[in-house]
Order: C-alpha cells, then structure tokens, then sequence
C-alpha cells in the first residue's frame, strides 16, 4: 500500500475512533489511540518491507561463482507492529553446494519467529516477572500473542547469550585483551558486594550481588550464581563501566566475608575498605549476649559502649575488652575466638569516625537492598523455580 492511500486509511480510522469516543472515559479514549498507533505500526512496517522484495534471480556466491534462485519463498515473523509476511529469495550454488537467504541476512533474521524488538522486551519484562504474569503484560500493553512457555524460551536464550556475552567481556578485560571506555568519571565511587542463600537446581547456592553508587550518577547492581572468581571479574567489567579508573575516591564496603576481601585486593587494590557498620554491630551483640546472656542490661550497656568506642576509632578498645572475657565452656570460647580474629582482622576498615570525615558511607544498605530485589523479590517468589547457566 502506497504511503499516500497508507494516509487515507489511517485519516478515516482517527477520524472513526473520534466519532466513536464521544462521551467515553478517559481510558476507552487511550485505548482507541493506541489502536490507532498499532494499527500505522503494521502498515508503514508492512510497505517498508514490501518495497524492498524485489531481488534478482542471481547473484554472486561467496565461492565466487553464481548462485541462482527459482522463486520467492514467504515467511512470518512476529514484530512489535504486528505479524509480518517477508518474501525473499533463497539462493543455491551448484558450484559449492551452498545457500543462501540474503534479505534474511539484511534484515538482521535469525532462525526464529520473532523479531528483534520483540525479543529483547520479552526478555526485559521477563526478568522483573514471572513467565505467566509476563504473557500477560505482553499482550494488554503492546498485543504481543505469547504464551509463558513461548517467553520462557525467549528470555531464557537471550539470558545465555548475554550472560556468555558479559562473562566472556569480563575475563577479556581482566586479561588486558580488550579496553573500554568508562560511562562516567566519579568523585567518589562506592561499592558493595554480599551473597545470599537461593534455591537452584534442586539445592541452595548463593547469588553474589554487588551494588555501585556514586552522588553524580546513582546506583547500578549486578548479580550472578557464578563462581566466586567469575564474579570478580564481573564486579571489575562493571566498575570500569562506571568510571573506576578515573574515579576520585573509590569505597568499598562489605561484611567481614574473606571471600570478598580477597576480591577486593585483587581488582581494587587501592580502594578504602570499609566494614559494614551493621554487619559490625551484630558481631558485638554476639560477644555481649554469649559473655552477660541474651537481651540483659549488662549485655545491651557493653554493645553501647563497644558501638561509641567503634564510632571514635576505637577498635583496639574492643579487642581489649573482649580479651577480658573469661568464657569457661567450649562454645563460648569459639565464641570469643572468633569474634577476636574478626575485630582484629578488619580493624583497619573500622576507622568509622575517620570514615565518615571523609563523607565514605560506612553501611551497605545499597547492596543490601539489591539482595533483597532480585534474591528475596524475585528468586523467591511462590512456586518459582530456577536453574543455573554453566560458566
């Protein structure tokens, strides 16, 4: 259909849905325009591809000889402005025995039924929904005709794609094989890392996240199932993404796991590192309930001080104080072991006054919140059930 009659069609229809909206609400009135905005999609995108089906019946092989094609062959593919019919050619060789569809190529055609469009927003509301609430979305808001099972395999392979796409950058870049570009350049860039228990594959395993904020820019977050060292090389390609390298300050703040220290000396040698405040509270409460018993006067006055001797710097002053402590049992003992060699082990990232003169921020709230997301919000969601990409 010509542009001109493509314009006729569309004059009557808004001038219809016009007539037709009269003394309607305001929602019947957004859904007749967006019909009407569906409805110019498909028929521009249906002439864009008409006008280019003309092909000849031979072109040059990629062997260097001539390949011929007897007929156009048709084939349907769901777009984000409707079901589309692409007539091309499909081209043989007899020289070498190949084939080829070059307006498939052209176009940017895979195998599949679906367009690019359509894809890419399946997998992106995919990934904040369950499949079934997905199908559903999809077809109110933009009249895509899919059912879960169909979104499933869709996000599902552009999840390996893109996870594969982004490990394989990751180890690149930790290698010196390939450089990129920051996106920002920040005063002050922060990172956090945790990890949280979620159920895959028939066990728990834990999903690392990492959180990135910085006051110009806001915050960005990772995740992965992936090994720990495979998660460091994700938790750099996302760093150097926001700017690290030329960063004026860069924070990192976690809890006292070694796992992530070793990360962080690894990728991020130069980093302020910062324990958790709360993460260090809790071990405080654990020294203070097994030393003076649970939820006692005692116990909450000891937390008290520990937590204002934390704020002024000293560190040192609890370690002396848990020294102190003469447990005369097995488990308490642990107890006391434990917690000395964590005070003692992270008390240069306990420099909490020190820390917040220079504006650091001493909690990881941020990454926190982001477990809570994707692993409590959205890995843990009723009947929900998920399975690993092998990396």
């Amino acid at each position: 259909m010509p542009a001109n009659a493509i314009v006729s069609k569309l004059l009557k229809t808004i001038q219809h849905e016009i007539t037709e909206s009269v003394c309607e609400d305001l929602s019947a009135k957004e859904q007749r325009a967006l019909r009407i905005g569906r409805l110019a999609a498909e028929m521009a995108l249906k002439e864009m591809l008409r006008t280019e089906e003309d092909e000849p019946v031979a072109i040059r092989c990629r062997c260097g000889e001539t390949a011929k094609s007897k007929e156009r062959e048709t084939r349907s593919i769901v777009t984000l402005a409707g079901t589309q019919e692409i007539r091309r050619r499909k081209y043989h060789c007899k020289s070498c025995g190949g084939w080829t569809l070059p307006r498939d190529e052209s176009l940017g055609i895979g195998r599949g039924n679906y367009s690019v469009g359509v894809i890419a927003l399946t997998s992106e509301v995919a990934a904040g929904f369950p499949f079934e609430a997905s199908e559903d979305f999809l077809c109110r808001r933009f009249g895509l005709d899919l059912c879960y099972k169909q979104v499933q395999r869709l996000s599902e392979r552009t999840g390996e794609v893109v996870s594969a796409s982004e490990y394989d950058l990751a180890a690149d870049l930790v290698a010196d094989n390939v450089e990129l570009l920051p996106r920002e350049r920040p005063g002050c860039l922060t990172i956090s890392a945790d990890g949280l228990m979620v159920f895959s594959d028939g066990a728990w395993t834990e999903m690392k996240c990492a959180s990135y904020l910085s006051d110009e820019h806001g915050r960005s977050t990772i995740a992965t199932m992936g090994r720990a060292e495979k998660f460091g090389e994700l938790l750099y390609l996302e760093a150097v993404r926001r700017g690290v390298q030329h960063a004026g300050e860069v924070v990192f703040v976690a809890d006292g796991a070694a796992w992530i220290w070793n990360l962080v000396s690894h990728h991020f040698p130069e980093a302020v590192e910062i324990v958790d405040w709360y993460h260090a509270t809790e071990h405080l409460y654990e020294v203070a309930n097994n030393w003076y018993g649970q939820g006692t006067k005692r116990a909450d006055a000891w937390v008290k001080k520990s937590k204002a001797r934390l704020m002024e710097d000293g560190v040192q002053r609890v370690i002396q104080s848990i020294k102190q402590w003469k447990p005369t049992d097995e488990d308490r003992q642990k107890v006391k072991r434990e917690n000395l060699h964590y005070f003692t082990t992270n008390a240069n990232r306990m420099l909490y006054a020190s820390f917040e003169l220079n504006g650091f921020h001493i909690g990881s709230g941020s990454v926190e919140s982001a477990c809570k997301q994707y692993g409590q919000g959205r890995l843990k969601g009723p009947g929900m059930r998920w399975k690993k990409i092998r990396n």
